[in-house]
């Protein structure tokens, strides 16, 4: 009876888990998306900045090329700063999936999309995974997960590594 309890209250805190992971994921990427988006607007805000002053220098034939390289050196910088952005906004999402499947998440090389370790093809874009994730991990002889190098039994099935 006590066997069957430890079972369902590890199931409940594993979905305790998952959901808390989540949510933290999305409150994360939500803020970040946000911080985006202001980016974006600053970006907007900043080429029509550039062509009024365009049109100005222009206007009054007196076009000076170097003001108009720092507007755009400018811009360039919120650009950086998006992918940044997006960068964070992918360790998030990553983080968030090895706390829902464990350390052995694996990164879709093709499109950059976070997978579980024993997935085929990407969840993202279709791709197939590799299925050697990295050099220090070996597979499981019965159950081909990927384990830490050194470790003497696989945390999947509990078969004896070699």
């Amino acid at each position: 009876m006590a066997d069957i309890l430890n079972k369902v209250m590890g199931g409940i805190n594993k979905g305790v888990t998952a959901v808390s992971s989540k949510s933290k994921e999305l409150i994360e990427t939500t803020k970040l998306r946000a911080e985006i988006r202001d980016v974006e607007a600053t970006i907007q805000s900043g080429f029509n900045d550039l062509g009024k002053k365009v049109f100005e220098m222009i206007n009054k034939e007196m076009l000076n090329a170097e003001d108009l390289k720092t507007e755009c050196v400018n811009i360039t910088s919120f650009y950086k700063k998006i992918s940044e952005l997006d960068e964070n906004i992918r360790k998030v999402e990553i983080e968030s999936l090895k706390a829902r499947h464990g350390a052995d998440a694996v990164i879709c090389q093709r499109c950059g999309s976070p997978n579980k370790a024993d997935d085929k093809f990407c969840s993202g874009c279709g791709s197939p995974l590799a299925t050697d994730v990295a050099s220090d991990r070996k597979n499981c002889p019965a159950c081909g997960a990927h384990s830490k190098e050194g470790a003497k039994f696989c945390m999947r099935c509990g078969g004896k590594l070699e």
